[in-house]
């Protein structure tokens, strides 16, 4: 019988809905087979340019077009796609044909000699230029995806009070995930500025791609700048005493156990002192001056009579002193110190029940970490420093204690209803691999019947005979 054959028979003896379940499992099996070869044949695609401006993105997709390269358009089109193996290759051929080219346009904008343009309009492409030159320097900064400058030059005046300065403002656009510090929007602001005649850092104007100003303009004032930079020392002292404190107090308590604050109070204020001391008991000679003096006089009897004076003058010194004192800034005036510290726990079984009893930690325990605090923070009580330490149960967060934890996030009913549904679905479906499996393998089979030929039994002796063929047949011995 040939395979033909077999199969029509067995064609021939399914039921009406197993010759239908049967196609059906078996053009789901095609489909989901060419689905899989097609998606393993797909190339992998890979960014070829991003953030393009439609002209760019128009020209760049009617020349991969011409090539008859696959390619796909994400973010608005502002992204092409190309197979990976491309990549390379294509960026050099359009870097060869100045693609793309309207992005940012640098010096290169005077490549080209104009006979007779304006002198206005000398100065606008100038400006174009220099600002495509600043874009491009200020991308090579990482974080930044994309940027554009508009910088403002005010025209020449004949008199100096009314020369406006120049402005500059620059929008940045970050990649996902990264941030700019405060000494890197400095750094652009300066950057731009030092680019540009006569352009100040606080004229320069820095935003980010939503709109929030990165660039902080009041350090123009004096007063705001050291304000700001007194807040910064004050928040890095207390930082730095407060990591001191902590790091002690996690070795003794525990992590965890423990929560610190510090407040400092830091003396900003520049004294200069010059004192000047005098010491009478203290004197010096600093000058001394003799003069003689000698005269003559001749009486009645004309004898002559002579006489000689001396006359000293001493000049003297008083000891002084002279000091000049310049006190330091930022000197610790007033420290603050406030420390939380969690106190023990005992788990104790009645009537089978687990309870949580807290112990706080008695007070010799409290002296001993107020001692380690003050130590590490440097306490002075010439300051009138203050440090506060205070056990206190903490928020329960352990389950070996029989704490009762409060649930942060609830699923949603439907996200629950989801996950039912995905759970019943593949249930169902190993189910049904199953049955089709198994009934695929049973094959209906028809019992077969052996039938004997008895011999005629004789008219003579027919009980005797009888009994012979039966014990025959059954395969009894006589």
């Amino acid at each position: 019988m040939s395979s033909f054959a077999q199969i029509k028979e067995f064609w021939g003896r399914l039921s009406t809905a197993r010759k239908v379940l049967l196609i059906g499992v078996a053009v789901a099996s095609i489909v989901g087979f060419a689905f899989l070869i097609s998606w393993v044949r797909e190339p992998e695609y890979g960014i070829l340019f991003s953030n393009l401006e439609p002209q760019d993105a128009s020209k760049i997709v009617e020349k991969l077009k011409e090539r008859k390269i696959s390619y796909r358009l994400e973010n608005g089109g502002r992204t092409i796609l190309v197979p990976k193996q491309n990549i390379y290759e294509l960026r050099l051929q359009f870097a060869g044909e100045g693609l793309p080219n309207s992005s940012i346009v640098g010096y290169e904008i005077f490549d080209k000699s104009n006979i007779g343009v304006s002198d206005f309009v000398q100065k606008i492409n100038y400006k174009r230029a220099l600002e495509g030159e600043l874009a491009r320097t200020i991308l090579q900064i990482d974080g930044i995806e994309a940027v554009r400058v508009h910088i403002v030059i005010p025209e020449k005046t004949l008199f100096k009070e009314d020369q406006k300065e120049p402005t500059a403002s620059v929008i940045l656009r970050l990649k996902q995930g990264a941030k700019l510090s405060r000494d890197n929007v400095q750094s652009i602001a300066y950057l731009v500025a030092s680019s540009v005649e006569g352009l100040e850092p606080q004229n320069v104007t820095i935003l980010d791609s939503r709109g929030r100003l990165l660039s902080d303009n009041s350090d123009s004032d004096p007063l705001a700048k050291i304000s700001s930079k007194q807040y910064e020392l004050k928040r890095s002292v207390e930082q730095y005493l407060t990591d001191k404190v902590q790091s002690l107090l996690d070795a003794v308590v525990g992590p965890g156990n423990s929560i610190v604050r510090v407040d400092v109070e830091l003396n900003f204020t520049q004294v200069e002192k010059t004192i000047e001391e005098y010491d009478p008991d203290k004197t010096v000679i600093r000058s001394e001056q003799t003069t003689q003096e000698r005269s003559s006089s001749v009486d009645s009897t004309f004898a002559s009579t002579s006489s000689q004076r001396t006359n000293t003058i001493t000049n003297y010194e008083v000891n002084r002193t002279l000091q000049r004192i310049v006190e330091g800034v930022g000197n610790i005036k007033r420290l603050s110190v406030a420390v939380l510290v969690n106190g023990t726990y005992k788990v104790n079984e009645v009537g089978g029940v687990r309870k949580v009893e807290y112990i706080p930690r008695d007070e010799e325990q409290i002296q001993k970490l107020t001692e380690i605090v003050k130590n590490a923070v440097g306490f002075n009580p010439d300051r009138n420093d203050q440090v506060s330490v205070i056990s206190t149960a903490f928020e329960p967060a352990s389950e070996e204690l029989g704490f009762v934890q409060r649930e942060d996030k609830k699923e949603s009913w439907r996200e629950l209803i989801e996950k039912i549904v995905i759970g019943l679905a593949i249930v169902g479906s190993i189910i049904l691999v199953f049955s089709l499996l198994g009934k695929l393998k049973t094959r209906k089979e028809i019992p077969t019947v052996e039938i004997r030929e008895f011999p005629t039994i004789q008219p003579q002796a027919p009980l005797k005979q009888f009994n012979k063929l039966t014990k025959k047949s059954l395969n009894l011995k006589e």
